[in-house]
């Protein structure tokens, strides 16, 4: 029973959230698979790390998927050339086995998280002001 209580409040949150705060959770999922992919292949569990690797390109296609060209056709642009990019090296770290495109994909991941978090805290400070 406890587990399906807490199903519905996550599901709340996923319906009542803003489109900033789902972007933030997208990354914090795609940072938490990236480090589940990394630490699989450190144990070379193969099963977990195609499971965390499929998830995060996933999760990468659709923050590519969500990107408005029509209000900001170049900073869209550079963001799917880079969430194509992350994903290939995301690719190759589970063909490869190495867990070294990762730390390159965690670390963007990380920066463009915390970039967000600031866009929406400053979106959120202005509309109160607003």
């Amino acid at each position: 029973m406890g587990q399906h209580v807490v199903g519905q409040y996550r599901g709340h949150q996923v319906i009542s959230a803003s489109p900033g705060e789902l972007l933030i959770a997208l990354f914090d999922a795609a940072v938490r698979f990236g480090g589940q992919a990394r630490e699989a292949i450190g144990r070379g569990d193969v099963p977990a790390k195609a499971r965390a690797v499929d998830r995060l390109i996933a999760i990468l296609a659709e923050l590519g998927a969500t990107l408005d060209h029509d209000r900001a056709p170049e900073l869209c642009g550079n963001l799917a050339r880079l969430y194509d990019y992350l994903a290939r090296r995301v690719s190759q770290a589970g063909l490869t086995m190495q867990t070294e495109p990762l730390d390159e994909v965690l670390a963007h991941l990380r920066r463009l998280r915390d970039t967000w978090v600031q866009a929406v805290e400053s979106t959120a400070t202005q509309a109160v002001r607003g």
